[in-house]
Order: structure tokens, then C-alpha cells, then sequence
């Protein structure tokens, strides 16, 4: 095997000295060179023992290569460490459960993010700190992860901090597997706060829904709230669109200029806004185009909301000083038992020309629904 030396180390020195010198059990871990220059850890152990015949104690024992172990050691220690260091640094909420669905361990940001402290957490259910609304689904979400599966898309709870409120938490859950059994023994649980990517999507929403200049739901919202009215047909009421064109608004825009056409049109929503009725909805489509949709008994129901839209449009404005009074065509279309969002404003759109055509304010119903159908309400 040829010869090894031993690193210069007083301290092994020195303990090896002492158990020979008092004939005692030695065990010592060394850094030896070989002789082809490798640095490998070994392990030296001796134990007395006296030969019969002899005056001096002998020792028994052996060398063993522990260089293998002790680099996995120092690994192990390696990625324990890193893993401390990610877990301590990380603004996530790391926590670990157990198969019982109980904290078993959590990353300090969890008391940095949500008040509560390890010692208030470890041992009590996950979900206890779920809003009441989330604990069900968010429980059949774990559910399987605890006995061994995975979560792979990330789940939306509501966790309560220490003084009250909700934190908005998305959460990715995986299965921990014991390596020797295949049996799981947890999970671990990734939590980051998405108030704020909430917060922006819910306010990125509202901008693609509302009219800029007015602040009125916008066309594709005012699309999606009829669908929805068309989808749930409540009683003998019937889905009913408004469209709403105001007269005289390109004089107004002409004379006095676009911005005060601008203000006109904010002046004249605002109205709109306050003359609906609960379950009436108003938007702008564009220009000076507002719609308005309601449930309707019958066509007496519809012409009494028609003058109201009409009454509150012809009121006189000032605008710059001046008093301005304009008027509107308003196109009624009213669902019948099969038709679609698109061909009910279709239909408005084309009773609101009819409406114009006549050359005075007032309201028309279409009175054919696209050459197919006629509608037939009820007059009470």
C-alpha cells in the first residue's frame, strides 16, 4: 500500500501521545497524504491488550478510509446550511406539515409577513389560520399532497394575521417523501403575497370595463352584464336594450368646441348614472351613444324607463356659462324567446334609426326582430 504521512496536527499528536503513554483506548480521525499525492480521511482506532509472556501492552485495531463519509457529511452540512440561509432570507412563507395538516416548522417571514410567531403556529392546522371561506377548498387541495401527491397550480387563500386582517396568498404544496419507506411524511408548503398582483389585476380590469372620459361601464361590460341578464331570464320579464343617440350634441361640439362637448357627455352620464333604477344598468358605447339595459314585464314598463331617459337628456345644461338643451333617439329591442347579445343590440341599433329618421325626440320599438321574429309583449 506503501507509506502515509500525516498532515502536522499537535493537537492528534498530542492525543495520540497521551493514550499510548497511558495505554488507553484511542479513536482519532486524521487528514493522511498517500504516497501518489491523494488527501483521503482515515480513521485510526486502538485498543490495549497485553500478549501473555510480554512486560509491555500491545495494541489491537485498524485503519478505515472514512473520506467518502465525511464528504458526504460536509455536503449534507453544505446544503443544510444554504437551505437555512434561503429559508431565513426568504420574504415566501415556507412552512413545513405534517400527514396530519399541522405546522411542524416555519421560515421567519412568516412573523414578518403575518404576525404570527413559530411558537403561536407550530403544532396547530394549517387551515385554522385560513379564512373561513378558503379552509374547504383549500383543504381538498392538500388533501391529496398529504398522502403523497402533488399540488401543481398554485392556490388562493386568505390567511388571517395576528391582528386581524387577511393577506391574500398564493400557495404551491408538495409531498415529502421518506427515502428508506416511500411513505409520506409531510409537505412543504410555499406561500408569496399577491395582494398588490391582485390589487392591480382587479385594477386593470376595472379599466378595461369603464369609459375613460365618463366613468361609465364601458361597451364590453355592458356586452357581458346583457349576456348574463339573457342567461338568467327571471319570471315573464324580458331582457331589454336602450340604445341611446343624442340630438343637437354635434352642435354643441361645433360652437362651443370639444372640450366642452366633452363636459357635455360627462354631464349628461352623470345624469344617466343617478335616473337608473335597482336592476337597470347604463354605459357609453362611444361618442355620443350611451345603452341601457333593464328586465321588463311589458312594453309599458319599457316606454315609462324610454321617457325617464328621454326627460333627464332633454333638461337644460350649462356648459361655459351657457344654457345648452339637447334631446335623443332612443331604439328599444326587447328579447325574444331566442336571441342572441348580438342581435338584441343589433336590433336597438336599428330602432334607433327608425327613431331618427322621424325627426323629433322620442323612442321606437323594432318592430320585426331581424326579419325573423316578431316580438309580442304583453301591453297590461
Amino acid at each position: 500500500m506503501g507509506s502515509v504521512q500525516a498532515e502536522d496536527d499537535y493537537q492528534i499528536a498530542a492525543e495520540l501521545a497521551a493514550a499510548l503513554e497511558y495505554v488507553m483506548p484511542f479513536h482519532i480521525e486524521v487528514p493522511v497524504i498517500f504516497n501518489d499525492g491523494q488527501k483521503r480521511q482515515v480513521v485510526i482506532a486502538g485498543i490495549p491488550y497485553k500478549q501473555p509472556g510480554s512486560p509491555d501492552s500491545l495494541y489491537r485495531g485498524f485503519v478505515f478510509d472514512v473520506t467518502a463519509q465525511r464528504m458526504a457529511l460536509l455536503e449534507a452540512l453544505r446544503t443544510a446550511a444554504q437551505y437555512r440561509l434561503l429559508v431565513e432570507n426568504s420574504t415566501d412563507l415556507i412552512a413545513h406539515c405534517g400527514t396530519g395538516g399541522k405546522y411542524l416548522t416555519i421560515s421567519p417571514s412568516y412573523s414578518r409577513m403575518i404576525g404570527w410567531s413559530a411558537e403561536e403556529l407550530v403544532g396547530r392546522p394549517v387551515l385554522d389560520f385560513l379564512h373561513s371561506d378558503d379552509r374547504l377548498p383549500a383543504g381538498e387541495a392538500l388533501s391529496p399532497v398529504l398522502r403523497g401527491g402533488l399540488l401543481p397550480v398554485v392556490v388562493e387563500v386568505r390567511k388571517r394575521h395576528r391582528e386581524g386582517h387577511h393577506v391574500m396568498l398564493g400557495t404551491k404544496a408538495c409531498a415529502v417523501i421518506d427515502p428508506t419507506t416511500g411513505n409520506c411524511i409531510g409537505a412543504v408548503l410555499v406561500s408569496r403575497d399577491i395582494t398588490r398582483e391582485k390589487e392591480k389585476i382587479k385594477s386593470l380590469e376595472k379599466l378595461a370595463t369603464i369609459d375613460e372620459l365618463t366613468g361609465l361601464p364601458n361597451r364590453a361590460w355592458i356586452v357581458a352584464r346583457v349576456s348574463s341578464m339573457l342567461a338568467k331570464r327571471e319570471g315573464r320579464s324580458y331582457t331589454t336594450v336602450f340604445f341611446i343617440d343624442l340630438n343637437g350634441f354635434k352642435s354643441v361640439n361645433d360652437s362651443l368646441g370639444h372640450e366642452a362637448g366633452d363636459v357635455l357627455l360627462q354631464k349628461i352620464a352623470e345624469r344617466l348614472k343617478h335616473s337608473m333604477r335597482p336592476g337597470e344598468e347604463v354605459a357609453r358605447l362611444g361618442g355620443d351613444e350611451f345603452v341601457a339595459a333593464a328586465r321588463c314585464d311589458d312594453r309599458p314598463a319599457a316606454c315609462i324607463i324610454a321617457e325617464r331617459l328621454l326627460g333627464v337628456v332633454s333638461l337644460p345644461f350649462e356648459i361655459q356659462g351657457e344654457i345648452v338643451q339637447i334631446g335623443a333617439s332612443i331604439g328599444i329591442s326587447v328579447a325574444g324567446s331566442e336571441i342572441s347579445t348580438a342581435m338584441l343590440f343589433k336590433n336597438a341599433d336599428t330602432a334607433m334609426y327608425q327613431t331618427k329618421a322621424r325627426g323629433h325626440d322620442s323612442y321606437h320599438f323594432l318592430a320585426k326582430n331581424s326579419g325573423h321574429y316578431n316580438i309580442r309583449i304583453p301591453l297590461l
